[in-house]
């Protein structure tokens, strides 16, 4: 063998290797040597050559071994070991990827012990995750993609219910959709929370999609770098980022050498990192009762102080859809959205009286009743003075005002019985007496005609019968002389 061949098979060898760095310049020697001796060797036929193999972690050299499935065989169960012990389906791989490459020698140095103990000291494992981020910070890492949803979902039914995410769609097309009476959740935000990307980290760091789901809502802690301002004292920066002045001593052992502090200056600090907040939006679609007008209008027609409902009223109807904004649950806004009115309400229109009842009479009379005779004139009767005249058996028992008045009295009094004293306002009186029953009240003021009562004979009376009497400022006149 030539020794152009020699170089040849060293080019392939390095070339073949995942991640070898530069030999040193004496490892080259001693290769070329070894090899150009093998080459020699060969041309004498192989004879008394042996195989070793020379280990390298990254650029790092550590030495040769005589056989090289003892090294092989500790990192493939190094790997399932990990893997197992982590519960992780991604492969597991050395951070410097190993490289084992053969060479022939006139003789092989024993077993090398140290080389495979110093493979298992330094040897770090890694994995694929995925680092789910914080406001710029990584807050945990999970295995998959899958673990990623699986966490964030997790985070979100701390707040909504299984029902609810599950219904959960986009805004626009939920509120357009919702019928009375349905509510849904148009919309969940995870506040602060960035995105998971790719990390290689050890799988020990490895949290499962419940733990990291935890962290995510509650926050964590991490050590951070922080340059002091103008003012900065060791007790101002503990209270700043929430620690303890030892805390603060125990991560920056020289502080104590730099009091007062100066602006500029690099500390190791505590950072606390803020939990997500889950923020929901849901929609909900909400019937109200429109609560009917009411309108009056003067009626000429009818006297002061009646009424009529010229139009019966009825409430209305109408939907709208509430938005409202929640945070961790508690509410930060409401509004409300197309709002449609789907039962007009009717306004309910009442006439009111304008016209008014003259107090004052007319000086002429109607007769009292409907109808009727005569029973008892005015004048002596059974050893006194009868003070009005009597009337019975009517067409009906309606006792009527003879003019326009105010009555001044109304109600029981001894042997009149029930009686109503009317007010003509132009010096005249009259007198209702024995009545059944009265629709008057003091005050009031009546037109002529209008009903005072119900002809009874309450009070000292022989039967059912009208008592009627006349005054004229004040002195008792006969009615006959004033009945139509």
């Amino acid at each position: 063998m030539s020794t152009k061949n020699s170089r040849a098979s060293f080019s392939s060898i390095y070339k073949g290797s995942r991640k070898v760095g530069t030999f040193t310049m004496v490892s080259i020697l001693l290769f070329s040597i070894l090899t150009i001796n093998g080459a020699e060797a060969k041309e004498k036929g192989d004879q008394g050559l042996e195989k070793l193999y020379h280990v390298y972690t990254g650029d790092q050299y550590l030495g040769a071994v005589p056989e090289k499935e003892p090294v092989l065989d500790w990192m493939n169960s190094k790997k399932e070991e990990l893997k197992k012990e982590h519960d992780l389906s991604a492969e597991v791989y050395l951070e410097d990827k190993l490289a084992i490459i053969p060479e022939r020698v006139f003789q092989a140095p024993e077993k090398n012990g140290k080389v495979l103990d110093q493979i298992e000291e330094t040897a770090i494992f890694k994995t694929d995750a995925k680092a789910l981020k914080v406001d710029g910070e990584t807050i945990a890492y999970v295995e998959s993609e899958k673990e990623v949803e699986k966490a964030l979902e997790l985070v979100k039914k701390t707040t909504v219910s299984d029902k609810e995410l599950s219904s959960f769609q986009d805004q626009s097309e939920a509120a357009e959709e919702l019928e009375a009476g349905e509510s849904t959740v148009t919309n969940i935000q995870l506040q602060r929370f960035d995105q998971a990307v790719k990390a290689e980290v050890s799988p020990e760091n490895i949290l499962s999609a419940e733990k990291a789901a935890e962290k995510l809502k509650k926050g964590t802690k991490k050590e951070s770098s922080y340059k002091t301002v103008k003012g900065d004292t060791p007790e101002k920066i503990g209270e700043k980022f929430n620690m303890k002045e030892e805390k603060l001593l125990e991560l920056n052992p020289n502080l104590e050498q730099l009091t007062p502090l100066k602006p500029g200056t690099n500390l190791n600090v505590i950072k606390p990192i803020q939990g997500v907040t889950v923020r929901i939006t849901s929609a909900e679609r909400v019937t109200e009762r429109i609560p009917h007008e009411k309108k009056v209008v003067k009626d000429k027609d009818l006297l002061v102080g009646e009424t009529r409902v010229k139009q019966e009223g009825r409430d209305g109807e109408k939907e709208f859809t509430i938005v409202t904004t929640e945070e961790d649950g508690k509410e930060k806004s409401q509004t409300v959205k197309d709002e449609k009115v789907t039962d007009k309400p009717v306004t309910e229109i009442v006439a009111e009286g304008t016209k008014e009842i003259p107090s004052k009479g007319t000086g002429s009379f109607i007769w009292p009743t409907n109808g009727g005779y005569i029973s008892s004139h005015q004048g002596p009767r059974w050893g006194k003075h009868h003070k009005g005249i009597d009337i019975a058996q009517p067409d009906d028992y309606t006792i009527k005002t003879v003019d326009n008045g105010t009555v001044i009295s109304a109600g029981n009094e001894g042997d009149y019985g029930n009686k109503v004293v009317v007010d003509h306002n132009n010096g005249l009186r009259t007198i209702y007496a024995h009545l059944d029953k009265i629709h008057v009240k003091k005050g009031q003021i009546v037109k002529q005609g209008e009903s005072l009562g119900i002809m009874g004979d309450t009070g000292f009376s022989t039967g059912i019968h009208l008592h009627f009497e006349v005054y004229s400022n004040g002195k008792l006149q006969n009615p006959m002389d004033y009945l139509e």
